[in-house]
């Protein structure tokens, strides 16, 4: 590149800031379009490709001063507006998100990456799946977006449905089976053989268990956003801690959170790789290549791009255990669902592709924040609902309208009037409380004030149940039959809603 042609050197940049981003080189694609723009101010697509590889990397304000310029330059070049709208998701600021999104269908109604967009923002945060199924109905079936409007349509189910749940999960299945499905390109890295089945090894924790490579520590290892103050961390930091002391702990971190649960995950990794924007056969193959014993999914389909990573079994032994572990993956490549009696009896052992694996006394060990609040000696009359909004579905709020009396509704999300609003279609706004915790610490606070806890149905609460029983607080639950409706089993004879 010549310091003597500036316009030549740009043009260089541009082009090898192209050629990282096809390759998910995003660092390098962030440096290479940095120099650019600063050779080509005026440079609208530079600054919007600056931007991309910027949200690649988790950096929020840096996509949002990129693009703010590329639109300044190129008010017609929606595809700004749309990684805006990402990157403002990404940093918490959803209402200018959904306005992000909401400009680019103003200029094309019809626009499907800024449908599938929405959608996401409708169900994952305001918590109107309904709205999110309506959004993507149009892309069902169309070659380039049809599996992201199916995807859709299937996790908002889970939430709210007509069909049963034996119709929902054989969809959910056949989901799987047609597209998280990695295609014979992705065997070209593995040996001619590699089984592709399951195999028989016992687990890790076994005290028979010898790794066949003569290693004296196996390696184990991680995959999932979630690693962060989330189900994954409250859930499994237990037996990581404890596994920790007699293997080799790999980690790929698939998120973007940096808070004090990450750091404890970082301080057990014996190995950490981020991996956030690998694709599907990119993920698979760097996974194949880190020489595993064990891997345990902790995302599920939050991650269904991990999971069409690991159709192909990249590593000896796969389970699925805690992180998007609400229904089955339906994939042949995993060794094992990580569940218990209540959640996933062996009767229903027909509802998973992936053999049950049953741990005596529960799947998981909830592990309380060193803030847990003690259990109040008085507590609040009114029932609490401690949940995400997109819990709330039809089924459970007709419910309650028949109970009389006010509701407390406590969530973060319910600081924004869209995730209000399912709610207040059923009920009297003068009989509900929306509660707005500022953070984790606070609602839990708010949650043991109160006496009882009403439990959402389909859809269950899993942590949080967790955390309403150690702060005093009883749970009225309905136990259905996926995996996500049975987070209550294991107590719902004591105290069953409905």
């Amino acid at each position: 590149m010549s310091e003597n042609n500036p316009g030549a050197e740009a043009e260089a940049l541009l082009r090898a800031g192209q050629q990282a981003m096809a390759q998910a080189q995003w660092e390098r694609g962030l440096a290479f379009f940095g120099r650019a723009v600063q050779l080509q101010t005026d440079n609208a697509g530079a600054w919007h490709n600056l931007g991309v590889c910027a949200l690649a990397l988790g950096q929020g304000e840096v996509v949002l001063d990129a693009c703010r310029r590329a639109l300044a330059l190129s008010p017609s070049l929606w595809q700004s507006h749309l990684v805006m709208g990402k990157a403002h998701k990404l940093i918490g600021n959803l209402t200018q998100a959904d306005e992000s999104f909401k400009a680019v269908l103003r200029g094309d109604p019809h626009n499907a990456p800024a449908r599938v967009a929405l959608a996401d923002l409708y169900m994952n945060t305001f918590g109107q799946p309904l709205t999110a199924v309506a959004l993507v109905k149009p892309l069902l079936g169309s070659s380039e977006h049809g599996e992201d409007a199916e995807l859709t349509t299937l996790m908002a189910g889970l939430y709210d449905r007509d069909t049963s749940a034996e119709v929902h999960n054989q969809a959910v299945m056949d989901f799987s089976a047609r597209s998280l499905q990695l295609g014979d390109e992705a065997l070209q890295f593995l040996p001619a053989h590699h089984p592709m089945g399951r195999s028989h090894l016992p687990l890790p924790s076994d005290a028979a268990w010898r790794p066949s490579s003569g290693r004296l520590r196996p390696r184990v290892a991680m995959i999932s956003p979630l690693l962060c103050a989330s189900p994954v961390f409250f859930l499994t930091i237990a037996a990581w801690k404890q596994l920790a002391r007699g293997c080799e702990l790999v980690v790929f971190n698939r998120g973007h959170q940096n808070d004090w649960a990450n750091a404890t995950f970082r301080g057990l990794a014996h190995e950490w790789h981020d991996v956030q924007e690998m694709d599907a056969l990119a993920l698979a193959e760097r996974l194949y290549r880190a020489d595993l014993d064990v891997l345990y999914d902790l995302g599920g389909w939050m991650d269904p791009v991990a999971l069409k990573a690991l159709s192909v079994k990249p590593v000896p032994q796969m389970f699925k255990w805690v992180g998007g572990q609400s229904v089955t993956t339906g994939l042949q490549s995993f060794d094992g669902w990580i569940g218990d009696d209540w959640q996933s009896p062996a009767h229903l052992q027909h509802f998973f592709t992936e053999p049950l694996v049953q741990i005596p006394g529960g799947y998981a060990t909830y592990t309380p924040p060193d803030y847990l609040p003690p259990a109040p000696s008085h507590k609040r009359d009114v029932p609490v609902i401690f949940s995400n909004p997109a819990k709330l579905s039809r089924a459970f709020l007709q419910h309650l309208q028949t109970l009389p009396g006010r509701k407390c509704f406590v969530h973060q999300q319910f600081k924004y009037p869209q995730a209000r609003v399912q709610v207040l279609k059923y009920l009297d706004e003068s009989l509900v409380e929306f509660v707005t915790p500022a953070n984790h610490r606070e609602a839990l606070h708010v949650l043991g004030q109160h006496r009882v806890m009403l439990d959402t149905f389909p859809y269950s609460s899993g942590l949080t149940a967790q955390e309403a029983r150690a702060v005093g607080v009883q749970v009225q639950a309905r136990v259905g039959t996926l995996f996500c409706e049975r987070h209550g089993a294991q107590w719902a004879s004591h105290s069953r809603l409905g």
